[in-house]
C-alpha cells in the first residue's frame, strides 16, 4: 500500500513498530495495563508480557547481590507492585540496564490506569491541559527527588568504592512544554494510562551489584514517588489547578495575537529581567521593576480562565524598540523571543506571548548550503553568484542573510534582531558609504523590511540604539526608559521631518528559498548524533554540530529531540520533502504520537522535549555535510 494511501502516522508506525524492554514500540501507545486482580497478576499479558511480582523483584535482586554488573539485565521486564499501605497499584517496567557502572543510566517506567489517579477529567480534557498536567507532576517529583538528596549518585573510594544509587527524572525549566518524562495515552478503545519515566543508577562497589541498595531505590523509594506525584489526593490540588489555568490563559492569548493584528503581547505587571545574565528565574526585590504598557499600545485580551488581562500590545508591521544603555530594550526583545513557550506561574513572563518568530543574529564562520541570499548579496567579487550561496566559513553578513532566508523558507512571520548581535552592514549603509564607496553588493536590511511585511506579511522587531534610519521605516517606535516602554512614534515622525535622509526602500523583497535537505545516514550509526548541551550536538560522522547561536532552544532534552528529528531526516530523505514540509510533518508526528514517535530505534526514554519544527530544521542547516537542492 503506498504511504499516502495508508497515512503518514500509519508508515512511520510501520517503519518504526517492534517490541521489546529495548525497543518497545512508540512509549504508551502500545501498552494495555490489564486486570490486576489477584489471579491475574503472574499471568503473561499480551500487551506487557510476563507480569512478575514486586517479591521476584526483590528476590532478583539478592540473587544477583555482588555478582558481576552485568547480572542486573536479569531486571529486565514489568514488575506488578499491588496497593499498599505507602502507594497504589502500579507497574514498574525495566526498559533498559546499563551495561557497567559508568555507563549512562537505566530506564525505568511507573504505569498506571489514569482512572485510579483521581485526576478530574477536565484536567486533561484538551491537549493543552494535558501537557501542562504533565509538566507539572514531573515538576512535582523533580522537586521531592532533590528534596530528598536521591539524584545524588555515590562516588570516590576509588576503582572498587560504591558507585551510581542516583534517581532522577528530567528536570524542566521555566517553560512548560511537552515531555516525555511524564505521558497519559490517548489511544483510542483501551484505558488511558498515565506514566512517569525515570533514570537510575544502578548501584556498584567497582563492578559489583550492590542488590540492597538498588532494593532500597526500586522497592522503597520508587513507591514512595509513585504515591506522592501521581495521585490526585497526594498534591496541592488549588496549585495544580492554577498551573493549568494559566498555561491554558497562555495559549489562548497566543492564538488570539494574529486576529487581533499583533505579534506580540506583554501583560502588565510582568517581571522581564531576570535575577541573573545566567538564570531564567524572574529577578526579585525592591529594585525589580513591573511593566506597563504606554496607554496608546494597551490591549486586553479576555482569558478563559484570569479573564480580561491588559498589557501592551505590538501590532504587525516594523517596531523598533530603542532607549539608552541598560534600559531594558534586550530584556524586552528576550522575553519576546521566549514568548513562544508557556511559562511557569510566577515566572514573571507568563503573561508575554508571541507566535512564529525567530531570533535572527550573525553567526560568523557557520556553514551556508544552497541558499539563496541574493535580497541581500548580489553578486560577489570574481563574478560569484548568490541564488545557491555555500560557504563553509560565512562572514557576518553572509550567515545573517542567510539566517534570514532560511527562517523565511520554514514559515516565520515575525524576525527579532537586536543590533548587537548583528552584522551592521547588512542593516545599514548610510549616505556617506554609499557615496564614498559604488562597487557594494549588499542591500542592507533596512532597505527590505517594507516590502517584506508587504509583499509576506513578514514583521520585523528590532532592537536599535544607534541606526537611526530605521526610524524612516518605522511603523512603531518603543524607547525603554528604567525598563519601562514609551511610544515615541510620533516624536520619530517629527524627527524624521526635522532631519531628512534619502532613503531608499526596494519594491520586491526577492525570492525565498525553497530546498530540499539531504543528510548524512545518521539513522545508521550506533550511537548519536547526541545532545551535549543546548549549544552542542555530537556526531561521528561530521563535525559537532554548533547550535551555540540558537537561543530559542532553552533545555538539552530539545536538542536531544532534534538528535532524534535529524535520524528521521536522515532516513525518509528519498521522500524529498522542502524544508518547510519538514516542518509541518515533525510537528504533526509529535502532535499524533507524541514524542516517542521521533525516536527512530523506539526506545522508551524520558528526556525528551517538545520543540518548534522551525527550530530543528535550523539545526539541520547548521550540520556540515547537509546538502541541499532547491525545488523547483
Amino acid at each position: 500500500m503506498s504511504m499516502s494511501a495508508r497515512g503518514r502516522g500509519a508508515y512511520f508506525k510501520a517503519k518504526y513498530g517492534g517490541g521489546g524492554s529495548e525497543r518497545g514500540g512508540r512509549g504508551m501507545s502500545g501498552d494495555s495495563l490489564p486486570n490486576l486482580s489477584p489471579a491475574a497478576q503472574n499471568r503473561p499479558d499480551m500487551r506487557f508480557g510476563n507480569l512478575r511480582t514486586r517479591a521476584e523483584l526483590t528476590n532478583t535482586l539478592h540473587r544477583i547481590n555482588r555478582k558481576p554488573y552485568g547480572a542486573y539485565k536479569d531486571l529486565l521486564g514489568k514488575y506488578v507492585f499491588p496497593h499498599g499501605n505507602e502507594h497504589p497499584e502500579f507497574i514498574l517496567s525495566v526498559e533498559h540496564v546499563q551495561s557497567d557502572a559508568y555507563a549512562p543510566p537505566s530506564r525505568i517506567r511507573a504505569i498506571m490506569p489514569l482512572s485510579r489517579t483521581e485526576f478530574p477529567p477536565e484536567a486533561y480534557s484538551t491537549r493543552t491541559r494535558k501537557i501542562a498536567l504533565c509538566d507539572y507532576l514531573t515538576r512535582h517529583a523533580h522537586a521531592l527527588i532533590k528534596k530528598g538528596g536521591w539524584d545524588n549518585a555515590t562516588g570516590g573510594k576509588g576503582w572498587a568504592g560504591d558507585k551510581g544509587g542516583d534517581f532522577s527524572i528530567n528536570p524542566p525549566s521555566q517553560q512548560v512544554l511537552e515531555r516525555n518524562s511524564c505521558l497519559i495515552s490517548q489511544r483510542e478503545g483501551e484505558e488511558r494510562m498515565i506514566e512517569m519515566r525515570f533514570s537510575v543508577g544502578l548501584p556498584a562497589a567497582g563492578r559489583s551489584i550492590l542488590g540492597d541498595k538498588a532494593i532500597e531505590i526500586l522497592n522503597v523509594k520508587l513507591p514512595r514517588l509513585v504515591q506522592a506525584s501521581m495521585l490526585w489526593r497526594s498534591l496541592d490540588q488549588a496549585k495544580l489547578e492554577n498551573h493549568i489555568k494559566s498555561v491554558e490563559d497562555q495559549h489562548f492569548m497566543r492564538e488570539s495575537l494574529d486576529k487581533m493584528g499583533l505579534v506580540a503581547f506583554i501583560g502588565n505587571n510582568s517581571i522581564l529581567p531576570r535575577e541573573s545574565g545566567v538564570s531564567q528565574l524572574p529577578m526579585t526585590g525592591p529594585e525589580t521593576i513591573s511593566f506597563k504598557s504606554p496607554p496608546s499600545l494597551e490591549v486586553t485580551i479576555i482569558t478563559p480562565n484570569r479573564g480580561p488581562v491588559t498589557g501592551m500590545g505590538i501590532p504587525k508591521g516594523i517596531t523598533v524598540l530603542s532607549g539608552g544603555g541598560f534600559h531594558g530594550k534586550s530584556t524586552l526583545l528576550e522575553a519576546i523571543e521566549l514568548g513562544i513557550y508557556n511559562h511557569v506561574p510566577g515566572d514573571g513572563r507568563e503573561l508575554v506571548v508571541t507566535n512564529e518568530a525567530v531570533k535572527i543574529r550573525a553567526e560568523d564562520g557557520r556553514s551556508v548550503v544552497s541558499t539563496d541570499i541574493t535580497p541581500f548579496i548580489g553578486v560577489l567579487p570574481g563574478g560569484k553568484t548568490t541564488e545557491m550561496f555555500t560557504s563553509e566559513d560565512a562572514s557576518g553578513s553572509t550567515s545573517m542573510a542567510a539566517n534570514i532566508q532560511e527562517a523565511l523558507e520554514l514559515g516565520a512571520k515575525t524576525l527579532l534582531l537586536d543590533e548587537d548581535s548583528c552584522a551592521t552592514n547588512l542593516l545599514i549603509r548610510d549616505q556617506r558609504m554609499q557615496a564614498l564607496i559604488q562597487a557594494e553588493p549588499i542591500t542592507p536590511l533596512v532597505a527590505k523590511v517594507q516590502s517584506l511585511f508587504k509583499e509576506h506579511g513578514v514583521s520585523t522587531i528590532l532592537v536599535i540604539g544607534g541606526c537611526g534610519d530605521y526610524l524612516s521605516v518605522a511603523n512603531l517606535v518603543i524607547a525603554m526608559e528604567n525598563y519601562l516602554p514609551h511610544d515615541l512614534t510620533t516624536k520619530a515622525l517629527q524627527i524624521i521631518t526635522a532631519y531628512p535622509i534619502n532613503l531608499s526602500s526596494t519594491p520586491k523583497y526577492g525570492p525565498i528559498p525553497n530546498r530540499i535537505p539531504s543528510l548524512p545516514p545518521f539513522h545508521t550509526a550506533h550511537k548519536g548524533p547526541i545532545a551535549r548541551s543546548t549549544t552542542t550536538i555530537v556526531t561521528n560522522m561530521t563535525p559537532d554540530i554548533d547550535i551555540s547561536e540558537l537561543g530559542q532552544l532553552v533545555e538539552t532534552g530539545q536538542v536531544r529531540t532534534c538528535a532524534e528529528a535529524l535520524r528521521i531526516i536522515s532516513k525518509f530523505g528519498e521522500r524529498k520533502l522542502s524544508m518547510g514540509e519538514w516542518v509541518r510533518e515533525l510537528e504533526g508526528m509529535v502532535e499524533r504520537e507524541g514524542l516517542d514517535g521521533l525516536h527512530v530505534d523506539g526506545w522508551k526514554v524520558g528526556d525528551m522535549v517538545a520543540v518548534r519544527g522551525v527550530d530543528v530544521l535550523r539545526v539541520v542547516n547548521r550540520v556540515r555535510g547537509l546538502k541541499a537542492r532547491n525545488r523547483f
